[in-house]
């Protein structure tokens, strides 16, 4: 079967030619007149106009960079101890009669944050000629002294040597190893360790009920603490992670003996107990150190050698 195609009543309208099937002019220049290439004209009265307004801008940023209107009257301090007000400015470079938009908070701040008792600062500068500066200082936790040594040194939460101090008041005293004094920014405590020894203070007496008079960290690293009563606990060596986080089980071996009865440590006569293996302490007393013999009359006693009541072992 054959269809027909239906024819439409109207005429059809040409197709539309694309750019490619379009046949090109012939002939033609296409170029455009020098007239139309040519800048439009600008009055020489709106130049004139542009050039004073550009003037004007300058002139009044001049004016407020280096003019009086804009200039530091008062500097702000607060929270600075250590630090007075006149200190605080000359480190941050706040010059009064500078311009305050020489002011660079960030800048300035880490300027300040290069001071030893500086934990965090901020430089706020205002357009009324005030800039604000606040200040959060560092506040020390330990009185430390290099073995023998009576010079005293305060210690932040970070172990950094703040200043000297003459007091040991709510401090943690820590005795390190012999040497020289530490100096101010310096570090000679881990502050991990720094740390274990404020908790273990602070604990100590909700623990077992009494008091840390002090603690000794020798040049092994072995850490000894002293108590107000005069006995001694033996840690053992504390310079590893590992070994910073047996101080936990250690201490609460201490809580242990005391509940079973093994030890009394308001006695007078307890000397030391040792928690350097915290499942098998051990607990000295003085009456239990020997006690040489009395010498026969006439007879010349020969030399015994004394006991040594410290269990802590010797530096290799």
């Amino acid at each position: 079967m054959r269809f027909k195609r239906r024819r439409s009543l109207f005429p059809r309208l040409p197709r539309r030619l694309v750019d490619e099937e379009a046949e090109p002019l012939k002939g033609q220049v296409w170029t455009r007149s020098e007239k139309a290439l040519k800048e439009p004209d600008v009055h020489w009265l709106r130049k004139a106009a542009a050039a004073t307004v550009a003037a004007l801008e300058v002139g009044l940023l001049i004016w407020l960079w280096f003019g009086p209107a804009m200039v530091i009257r008062n500097v702000q301090v607060y929270g600075a101890q250590h630090l007075t007000a006149a200190q605080v400015a000359a480190i941050a470079g706040l010059d009064q009669g500078a311009s305050v938009f020489t002011v660079d908070g960030d800048t300035d701040s880490r300027k300040l944050l290069g001071q030893t008792w500086v934990r965090q600062a901020s430089v706020q500068p205002d357009l009324s000629g005030t800039v604000t500066v606040t200040i959060s200082e560092w506040q020390p936790v330990a009185a430390y002294h290099a073995g023998a040594s009576a010079n005293l040194f305060m210690l932040s939460n970070e172990a950094v040597v703040l200043g000297p101090t003459s007091s040991t008041v709510g401090l943690v005293t820590v005795q390190g190893p012999a040497g020289d004094d530490p100096r101010v920014g310096q570090r000679p405590l881990n502050p991990q360790l720094l740390t274990a020894l404020v908790n273990i203070q602070r604990g100590l007496p909700g623990l077992i009920g009494q008091q840390v008079a002090s603690f000794i960290f020798d040049s092994c690293g072995n850490l000894t603490l002293i108590s107000k009563r005069g006995w001694k606990v033996y840690f053992g060596r504390v310079l590893t992670p590992e070994e910073f986080e047996t101080l936990a089980v250690k201490v609460a071996a201490l809580k242990a003996i005391a509940g079973h009865g093994h030890v009394n440590y308001n006695s007078s006569d307890l000397m030391y107990v040792n928690v350097m293996n915290p499942a098998e302490p051990a607990v000295g007393y003085r009456s239990m150190v020997p006690v040489p013999p009395s010498p026969s009359p006439g007879v010349k006693p020969s030399p015994l050698p004394s006991p040594s009541p410290s269990p802590a072992p010797l530096c290799k």
